[in-house]
This record gives C-alpha cells, sequence and structure tokens, in this order.
C-alpha cells in the first residue's frame, strides 16, 4: 500500500500478534466462531433475499419501498419536507436538477420542549442500500438507537436514488439538508444549529454519500462551514472493486458481488449510481480515490466496520494509507458483516457499536461546546488510531498495530488459492461481476425446512415475485 517494497509474508501466529486477525486459519466459510444460531440464521435469510432479487430493480424496491422497522412507542417521528439548494450544484448537475424538496423525518428519544429552538446535538442521518433501495424508514432500528444513545435529534433523509438519479444528484440533497439545518429560510420557523453541533452519520452507500459531501464541502471551504465531526457504517469507499476483501470475505458476509438490472446494465455501466464507468474512481463516488489536504482537514470521524465484510480493506485502506494524518478511529468489530448495527436487537456488540457512536457524538460537540469561547483551544480528542472490537463479554477494544498488513495478508490468502489477478501491489480480486463464489443454500444457514418453504412463498428465500 504504498511502499516501495512489499512485507514479507507473515505466518499465521505474527498475523495475528501483528494485526489481531488471523485471516489464514479462519474458516474458508461460515459461520465464524462467535457468531450465533441466530446470527447465522438470519445472514443466510438476508443473503438469499438480495441474491435472488439483485438483478431486478423494481422487485428489489417491491421488497423495501413498503418495509418499515418497528420502533418503541415512546419514539416521536416528525415529517419534515427540506427544500434543495440551487446555490449547491456538484459539477455535473444545473439548477434544474435542485428543484424540489427532500422529504425526512426527524426522529426523537427524548421529548423535544420546543421545536422551534436547537437541541445540544443534531444528527444528519443517511441510508444505505446501494444508492437504489431502502428509505429512511427501513433504517429506523438505527436511527432510533443513535438518538438514544447520542441523546441527540435525528433527521433521516430520504435521497433520490439511482438508476433514476445518477451522480452527483444525491450529494445536492444532502448537502442541501446540512445547510437546512445550519442556515434555515427564515419563512420555515425552523431552528439554527451552529456547525459544529451536527454530526454527519451513515451507513454503507449513506456513508459514502455522507462522507463524499464532507469531501465537497471541503474543498468549497470558503463557502461553507464543516459539521462537527462524522460517524459511519461500513461506508462504501470503492465502487472499482479493488480490495481483496471484497472477494476474501464473501463467504462470510450478505452483500451480493454486483447487482445486474440488463435494463441499466451494459458493458459501459457497471453500476445504477454511475452514468458511465468512467466515473467509478471519481473520488466523490469512491472516497477510496480522494486526497488528503493539510490545509483544509476532515472534521473528527468514526468509521465502524466488520472485519468479516466485503468492504473492509477498503475502508483500512483510507485511514492508515490516504488520510494518515486526519483524525480518524476505525473499529473493526470481530466477526463481523456489512451494517452488523441492524442486528442490536440480538446481537450484543452491535448495540455495543451504537452506543459507541452515540458517545462518540457526546464527546465530540461537548468539546466544541465546553470551548466556544476558546480560539486556543486544542482541537477535539480524536487520535487516530484503529481498533479490533472483541465480540465476547464486555467487548473489550484492542489497538490494532499495522493495519495495513491486514490488507496484504488478505492479499496474500487469495493469491494463494489463485483468487488475484496480477501482481500483488497492482492486481485486483479474481471475480467479475456476474460471478458469486457464494451458493444461497438452505443447509448452510441451516434453518428448518418449514421455515425455508414459507420464506420461499415470500418470495424472501428463492420464491420470486411476477412484475
Amino acid at each position: 500500500m504504498g511502499a516501495s517494497t512489499q512485507p514479507a509474508p507473515l505466518n499465521a501466529q505474527q498475523l495475528h500478534d501483528v494485526a489481531g486477525l488471523d485471516q489464514v486459519r479462519r474458516p474458508t466459510r461460515g459461520p465464524l466462531p462467535t457468531w450465533t444460531r441466530t446470527f447465522q440464521m438470519t445472514l443466510g435469510v438476508l443473503r438469499g433475499t438480495l441474491e435472488r432479487n439483485k438483478d431486478n430493480v423494481w422487485r428489489a424496491r417491491l421488497l423495501t419501498d413498503k418495509a418499515a422497522t418497528p420502533i418503541p412507542l415512546r419514539v416521536k417521528l416528525s415529517k419534515i419536507y427540506i427544500p434543495r439548494r440551487k446555490d449547491v450544484l456538484p459539477e455535473g448537475m444545473s439548477e434544474r436538477d435542485a428543484e424540489g424538496v427532500v422529504k425526512g423525518e426527524w426522529v426523537d428519544w427524548d421529548r423535544v420542549p420546543n421545536e422551534k429552538v436547537a437541541s445540544e446535538r443534531v444528527i444528519l442521518y443517511v441510508h444505505g442500500g446501494a444508492y437504489f433501495i431502502c428509505s429512511r424508514k427501513t433504517h429506523r432500528g438505527i436511527t432510533y438507537r443513535l438518538a438514544k444513545y447520542a441523546k441527540a435529534r435525528l433527521l433521516a433523509i430520504d435521497y433520490r436514488l439511482a438508476p433514476e438519479a445518477t451522480f452527483p444528484v444525491p450529494l445536492n440533497d444532502i448537502i442541501s439538508c446540512y445547510l437546512f439545518l445550519i442556515d434555515p429560510p427564515p419563512h420555515t420557523g425552523a431552528p439554527k444549529y451552529r456547525p459544529e453541533q451536527v454530526t454527519f452519520m451513515g451507513d454503507s452507500a449513506g456513508g459514502a454519500l455522507a462522507l463524499s459531501s464532507l469531501l465537497w464541502l471541503r474543498d468549497h471551504g470558503k463557502q461553507y462551514p464543516m459539521p462537527g465531526c462524522a460517524a459511519l457504517i461500513s461506508p462504501w469507499m470503492d465502487l472499482t472493486h479493488s480490495m481483496p476483501s471484497w472477494r476474501l470475505n464473501n463467504q462470510y458476509d450478505y452483500l451480493p458481488d454486483g447487482s445486474n438490472d440488463p435494463k441499466y446494465i451494459n458493458k459501459e455501466r457497471s453500476h445504477y449510481y454511475v452514468p458511465h464507468n468512467s466515473f467509478l474512481d471519481h473520488p466523490l463516488v469512491s472516497p477510496l480515490f480522494a486526497k488528503e489536504d493539510p490545509q483544509r482537514p476532515l472534521p473528527p470521524l468514526l468509521i465502524q466496520i466488520g472485519d468479516a465484510e466485503k468492504l473492509r480493506d477498503e475502508c483500512i485502506a483510507f485511514t492508515e494509507h490516504k488520510f494518515p494524518n486526519s483524525p480518524i478511529r476505525l473499529e473493526l468489530y470481530e466477526d463481523q458483516v456489512h451494517v452488523f448495527h441492524m442486528f442490536a436487537t440480538f446481537n450484543s456488540i452491535s448495540t455495543c457499536a451504537l452506543k459507541r457512536m452515540g458517545q462518540f457524538t457526546l464527546d465530540m460537540v461537548a468539546h466544541y461546546t465546553n470551548n466556544a469561547n476558546d480560539h486556543d483551544a486544542p482541537p477535539p480528542p480524536v487520535d487516530h488510531a484503529v481498533l479490533r472490537i472483541a465480540n465476547s463479554k464486555n467487548h473489550p477494544a484492542t489497538p490494532i498495530i499495522d493495519p495495513l498488513r491486514i490488507i496484504d495478508d488478505a492479499k496474500n490468502v487469495l493469491m494463494a488459492r489463485n483468487q488475484w489477478i496480477g501482481r500483488k501491489s497492482t492486481g485486483k480480486p479474481a471475480m467479475s461481476r456476474s460471478e458469486s463464489v457464494f451458493v444461497v443454500d438452505p443447509d448452510y444457514v441451516n434453518y428448518d425446512l418449514e421455515v425455508a418453504k414459507e420464506l420461499d412463498n415470500l418470495a424472501i428465500a428463492g420464491g420470486q415475485v411476477k412484475p
């Protein structure tokens, strides 16, 4: 990763000592040692759902458009419509693309005495869904918990989805919502927040959109202030799929290798979010290709990923190779998959991660509040660090001394299996978009045949819905 010479391969014990993650001795397929039966079954059902519906946008949306996560009765939801800003136009957009409003909802765990007065903290949350499915409603299981643990108001938004809205259109929605928080139109009566009171959050594609919005704000720093901090869940940093974990962790994670609806996908366009493959390595599409700017640093970032997820290595590379001097805390959660936070109902490490995100927001905003009148105040207390959180009692955190070794080790494993194309430093995983090394197998997840049959009838584990 950027060095002139590649480090020598390590044996299994050395890898464990250096990186806190033994990929050589890890099972070649799930279940992983710390998975419960419930967790294992849930992953199988989720993987089956995505695999069976990934090649038809209409059918995939049929499963998510009407879905809404149940929430406790005490949670208050309030609809809001936010006008798009025509003065915020990422390159490639016109004023016509910025017409209309963004639908959203306030998510409140605690009672809000006066909604026209700014609370102490506010979260802007951008949902995931591979840029083309899901909504603020599907992610309420995450958003209400974050509002609870951060003791904050949370604004969850529905940005425009691909393939109808491609890059950079969704960025306008997110930046418009952020500016609505810090500079609301007077006629709305909305509260005005200071930038340092705002935390950007998002998961998967939403995490990437939140990060890309930060990068856009950074590059337009004379016009727009940065938010106080950001906390991202499994952000999708690399749409080129160049990192080894995209292949190596395919046997554990539930993410499909790609979506191939022939109505939209062809040789020149391999993803719904971009109009053409030439955009895949654009730094606002794939933040892994962004560059650090010492003169205009990013705000403090918390990034949480599973160490068994396909997007693991791109987040490590972003943190350690592309932004090594930025205030980023990267947390790898043992044996966890993509956006494992959604399993908080039955997975204690998911709750742990959400609580850590909440505490991060509390700490950052408290720092800004305590030093509001001190122009010589020290920066927020975020040291650049990579931690591994154990999936065991109390979930202890251990520093990872050399995180880039994890990527090197993953490449070594793939090379030994003849699953890496080209040189170690410049190659890529040996997988085409139409190939999947994971076969949906009911025996793999060991759920009862009766349950499998019922799920099949619901078009979740094998059946299909006719258009």
